[in-house]
């Protein structure tokens, strides 16, 4: 059998979180060995109500006990606590705990700190993220029906991946189920901005790229202008006929029928309710005495629709410059997942997880607004007609193996004194990640009216070189991850613990492939190009040889692309020793090995001008298309364990230290521009970025008390070298954003958390994080641009603030949580000179959980979400430049669990 030790402090931290739930004390012997309490009297039997009793503060006790039994300084959500509150997914779990923000309901940010410094693993292994601009995984698609439990580290130890700062998610999934499974939800839900109608979208199709336009860019070697059609048809050269010229028209105007998307008229529409449905089935079996088997299958789908307006201003005219953007956004996720578990003897199990997580956003949106061009003294309003699909799919394939071999296993003596047994651990991870934008659509048009009565003079598209942009992109990422680490643990008369070794191998490639394609239409006049996208440039207009009307390729930032790959090799090593059952060290070291390279090419470089251009420049000794790097990152914590400070049960205070890195991404290093989604900005990749370092120190108090109060409070301080930062950078057409190294960094700050019963049901839980942070640009020549040379981190806030006030009925039939989370302003972009730095403000989130149970299977859950309506501002120097609308969301949620 398994060791498991059982020491005097951890019995009493159980105690303490029991005492609170139960209602009754339990005995211990001074030899540490639990006593049964009495059974209960049999005219008052409680076995079933402690099943159902206290729900959130149960979960909130847990918390903190596993929070205390971690040699390095981390949190744990099991399953149990996230389904008693309620989370239907980590994202929303993860909302609890110390010192987390969660950003746009899918992102986290740990300590204040950007999500550069946050990373998310799912059972140990590297899965790429299928978000186009963001480099962590959307926490939001993990359903916690496939969950086993969440670790959120906030101290490194060597087993974990060293690309570390301020902090990492570990996403545990379930295996081998208890027994039978059978779960069903169901639920809806609406939004105050979603009572007004919105923008109809129209969805998109499968290919990132239609096949006529790929046929087209192979006939015509990257160019189906009309120029080059005709250079094929007249291949004898010379002055081309009539006849030469109006075919190369007509094929010209074909391929833009053939591979555009301009069914799209932008009229207002209904917006549909959300909907919500799920549905779990599993069940494992027993085969003989020494076998079990099990199987677990997941499906879930989700679909929301909202309104986000929002309004842009220039910080220098805010009056006179600025945009008015009505948005409607549909987002649909369907989830699948499978789990198949066999255990052998309860030492050995292997378990093979695959899940398919796929999300579809299709937004539409009308932008009117002034600028120098287009101004109210003459009459005119610049307005912009954009239809963005997106799809999104993350595909992984895990397989993972715990063993469990003592003396005497299979008749071999395998475990040398004092060891008990060698714990094995191993998994192979394959997962792979594709985002297709098949054609985004962007109009460029204007509304006139009488400057004097604004009366209105009608709109039309405008005749420029590319009155119609259509954008096409396809990424595919693939990560394959495999390790194995072996552990033995060891007891002798005071002193217990374990040492351990191992190590992780990972890849990843990349294929990033964009076009841009444009409809021109300079020379057309202001009649011929009157009215909406769909009824302009429709299919007759666009075969009507007797227009300008053509179609072209290139001109914008769509014709780079690249391939990329990167291989991190990891050997790591430690051990966790506690004696006297007084004092606890652990410490250890990693040793990581990157490569990267990145080829950028050119789509439309038939000649292999481009590629041929980049080998020459492979072999410049000073190039910085492909790096390697190795280095050690070593940690240490002490513990030292105790009773009686403060009047607790029990406490402990423990002090680390550690040496991580922060990598750039792919996409951050590739020298190519693509468009972030979601604000709207380009955003360019700077291929001169190196790696940051990150020296961590911290000092952490754990108080624990008797009735299942707890106090924590911690000390950090964090010192980076060459830390990557995200700046503005002027651009021709609007402002864009880049990458680049700071000189160097550090931030620091103190948490508080606790946990305390208030009576009648009624609990308190929160924490709270005050830190601060600079960053240094003296001597980064690609920032000399920014207006202020030191200034916080991007991303950084002082404060995070997260509280819980929690109810549970006696009768286990009601709880109810209200939570309260804000975030300090932070450095949503550097400004650039003269101007100010961009601050994201603080958002108040005010939510509201209820829950009833009718009976153990049934629940129901109604919730209200940001009741306090906040919108999302971002402030430079005084002036809004960017406000959205959020609104108040009200859900409502069936669950039938057997």
């Amino acid at each position: 059998m398994k060791t498991i030790f059982l020491k005097r402090h951890k019995l009493a931290v159980a105690i303490a979180a029991a005492s609170s739930i139960l209602g009754a004390p339990l005995a211990i012997s001074q030899e540490g060995e639990v006593l049964t309490p009495p059974p209960p009297a049999p005219e008052a039997p409680v076995i079933d109500e402690l099943v159902v009793t206290a729900r959130l503060q149960d979960a909130a006790s847990q918390i903190a006990l596993e929070r205390f039994e971690q040699p390095f300084a981390a949190e744990i959500l099991g399953v149990d606590q996230i389904v008693r509150v309620g989370d239907s997914n980590v994202a929303s779990a993860l909302r609890r705990v110390t010192g987390l923000t969660l950003v746009d309901g899918k992102f986290v940010y740990v300590r204040g700190l950007g999500e550069r410094y946050s990373s998310a693993t799912l059972n140990g292994a590297w899965v790429p993220s299928p978000e186009l601009s963001r480099n962590v995984i959307p926490l939001d698609v993990f359903p916690t029906s496939i969950l086993s439990s969440v670790k959120v580290h906030k101290a490194y130890s060597p087993d974990q991946p060293a690309l570390f700062g301020g902090g990492a998610v570990d996403i545990r999934t379930r295996g081998v189920p208890d027994g039978p499974v059978f779960k069903v939800s169901i639920g809806t839900g609406w939004d105050s901005n979603s009572g007004d109608d919105g923008i109809e979208v129209y969805g998109g199709d499968s290919n990132a790229v239609p096949s006529s336009l790929k046929t087209a860019i192979n006939t015509y070697q990257g160019d189906p202008s009309f120029n080059r059609i005709l250079s094929f048809i007249n291949a004898d050269g010379g002055v081309s006929s009539t006849a030469q010229r109006a075919e190369a028209d007509q094929i010209n105007r074909q391929i833009a029928i053939d591979s555009t998307n301009r069914n799209q008229d932008f009229e207002n529409s209904s917006l549909s309710p959300d909907f919500d449905g799920s549905i779990g089935l599993g069940n494992s079996w027993l085969i003989g005495d020494d076998w079990e088997i099990g199987v677990l299958a997941n499906y879930e789908n989700k679909t929301k629709v909202r309104n986000e307006d929002r309004i842009e201003r220039n910080y220098q005219s805010p009056d006179l410059i600025y945009t008015n953007i009505r948005q409607t956004k549909e987002s649909q996720d369907t989830n699948y997942a499978i789990n198949f578990g066999i255990n052998y003897l309860g030492k050995h199990s292997i378990a093979t997880n695959s899940y398919l997580l796929r999300n579809e956003d299709d937004r539409a949106s009308i932008a009117e607004g002034f600028d120098s061009n287009f101004t109210i003294a003459d009459g005119s309003q610049r307005l912009t007609y954009n239809a963005r699909y997106e799809e999104r799919e993350l595909l992984v394939n895990q397989a993972l193996g715990e063993h469990t071999v003592e003396d005497g296993d299979f008749g071999f003596a395998w475990v040398p004194a004092p060891f008990d047994a060698v714990n094995i651990s191993w998994i192979y991870s394959l997962s792979e990640a594709n985002t297709i934008n098949p054609g985004e659509a962007t109009y460029r048009a204007a509304n006139y009216f009488d400057p004097v009565t604004r009366v209105s003079t009608g709109s039309s598209l405008l005749g420029t070189t590319s009155v119609a942009q259509f954008n096409y992109l396809d990424l595919e990422d693939e990560v394959e991850s495999y390790g194995m680490k072996f552990e033995l643990p060891f007891t002798t008369d005071n002193t217990y613990g374990s040492l351990y070794v191992g190590w992780l191998d990972s890849s990843k490639n990349r294929d990033y492939s964009a076009y841009t394609a444009n409809i021109n239409a300079s020379g057309m006049t202001r009649a011929d190009l009157a009215g909406t996208p769909n009824t302009v440039l429709s299919n007759s207009n666009l075969m009507n040889t007797s227009n300008n009307l053509s179609f072209n390729l290139g001109g914008a930032f769509g014709t780079e692309s690249y391939v990329a790959a990167q291989m991190n090799d990891a050997v790591y090593g430690g051990f966790d020793i506690t004696w006297d059952e007084t004092w606890r060290l652990a410490a250890g070291v990693r040793w990581e090995q990157d490569q990267y390279a990145i080829l950028p090419y050119d789509n439309l470089d038939f000649s292999g001008t481009s590629i041929l251009q980049y080998f020459e420049d492979l072999l410049d000794p000073g190039q910085n298309f492909a790096g390697e790097t190795d280095d050690y990152y070593p940690t240490i914590a002490l513990t030292y364990i105790g009773t009686g400070l403060l009047g607790t049960e029990t406490f402990q205070i423990r002090t680390s230290y550690s040496e991580t890195v922060v990598r750039p991404d792919l996409r951050e290093r590739a020298p190519i521009t693509y468009l972030d989604p979601d604000l709207g900005i380009r955003v360019r990749g700077n291929s001169n970025l190196v790696d940051a370092t990150i020296s961590h120190f911290d000092l952490r108090t754990e108080l624990m008390y008797e009735n299942g109060n707890n106090l924590t409070a911690s000390l950090f301080y964090k010192d980076i070298t060459d830390p990557i930062e995200t700046i503005n950078e002027f651009a021709s057409e609007t402002i864009a954003q880049t990458f680049v190294n700071s000189t160097d960094g550090y931030v620091y700050g103190i948490e508080i958390e606790g946990l305390a019963e208030l009576g009648a049901g009624l609990f308190l839980t929160g924490n709270v994080t005050l830190s601060d942070s600079e960053t240094d640009f003296s001597g980064s020549e690609e920032a000399l641009n920014q207006t202020n040379q030191q200034r916080r981190l991007t991303g950084h806030s002082k404060y995070v603030v997260n509280t819980q006030l929690g109810y549970d009925s006696d009768d286990g039939i009601h709880s109810a949580s209200l939570v309260y989370n804000v975030f300090g302003e932070r450095i949503f972009a550097g400004g650039l000179s003269p101007d100010p730095d961009q601050y994201e403000q603080p958002f108040h989130s005010l939510d509201l959980v209820y829950f009833i149970y009718p009976t153990e299977s049934i629940s129901v859950k109604f919730s209200i979400e940001n009741i306090l309506n906040s919108d999302l501002e971002v402030d430079q120097g005084g002036v809004t430049v960017i406000e959205e609308e959020r609104g108040t969301s009200f859900g409502l949620d069936f669950k039938y669990d057997f």
